[in-house]
């Protein structure tokens, strides 16, 4: 496989709840709440990523979230789960889904937290995405990278998926496992397109640093491209909103200039796996 570069999208959540409050407790300010009476959607940042890959000529896959744990005001972690999500049903949402893929994005499923271990789960919120798409939907990645190794495979395979993108670091940036290919686990026969670069974990080895954010990046590059590897990240939409998250846009933009220069192709997860069955 020459070196490629495969941008992707986890569409946790559209609009902005707690973190009003949270972010300025965080930051030591107030002034987030202006927001939430200004009209504005600070966390609906699809043209911004739109308006981004079409001027560098790339594409992208954004999976989509069906989440549908019940909200326990009593249990801070729920609230993560729980509040903020949306319908893939919502007029506004079913509208940019079936935009992004007339414009040539690629739209799979962010499978639900706890749908890793859950076939039924998994094929509801299958048919739930294809209802609004109108299409089959081949791909997939867990929320939070949930991963039973390979029994999420094959319940993911069960429900119909061709391609899961879900084996990934937690904590840390790099090739899982030492993969620097996608793969058929020989068990479950899943196609795996492993994930190298999640940004909130890049910033989080990198300090938060700009500078040594560029080097990591750099980095990952230098070896993605000494190994002919396929090199997958993952920036979530919402981050795209520089308010609350300064720098994120720019490093995204700073890995995709980089790599280009690097002379990296750009592929979505379903080309990737498309390449790899027409070369079987």
């Amino acid at each position: 496989m020459p070196f490629t570069v495969c941008l992707t999208h986890d569409v946790d959540r559209i609009r902005k709840t707690y973190q009003y409050l949270t972010h300025d407790i965080r930051n030591g300010r107030f002034s987030n709440l202006k927001t939430l009476f200004n009209g504005k959607s600070p966390y609906w940042m699809f043209e911004k990523i739109i308006d981004i890959e079409m001027k560098f000529g790339v594409r992208s896959t954004f999976f989509f979230l069906d989440e549908t744990i019940a909200f326990n005001p009593l249990s801070l972690s729920n609230w993560k789960l729980s509040l903020g999500r949306y319908r893939l049903s919502e007029p506004k949402v079913a509208s940019k889904i079936r935009e992004l893929d007339r414009g040539g994005w690629e739209i799979g499923l962010h499978g639900s937290y706890n749908s890793y271990r859950d076939l039924s789960l998994l094929r509801r919120e299958k048919e739930n995405l294809e209802n609004v798409l109108g299409k089959k939907v081949i791909g997939i990645r867990q929320h939070y990278l949930n991963l039973d190794n390979p029994d999420t495979w094959i319940i993911q395979r069960q429900a119909g998926f061709e391609y899961d993108s879900s084996l990934g670091l937690k904590q840390d940036i790099g090739f899982p496992d030492g993969r620097f290919h996608p793969f058929t686990d020989s068990q479950s026969k899943m196609f795996v397109i492993p994930l190298a670069i999640m940004e909130c974990y890049l910033f989080s080895v990198s300090n938060h640093d700009p500078a040594l954010i560029q080097k990591n990046i750099l980095e990952m590059l230098d070896q993605a491209q000494k190994n002919s590897a396929l090199l997958c990240v993952l920036w979530h939409p919402h981050l795209f909103n520089d308010d609350d998250f300064p720098c994120y846009t720019e490093a995204y933009e700073y890995l995709i200039q980089e790599a280009k220069l690097c002379g990296a192709r750009f592929m979505t997860c379903a080309q990737i796996h498309q390449e790899y069955m027409n070369d079987q």
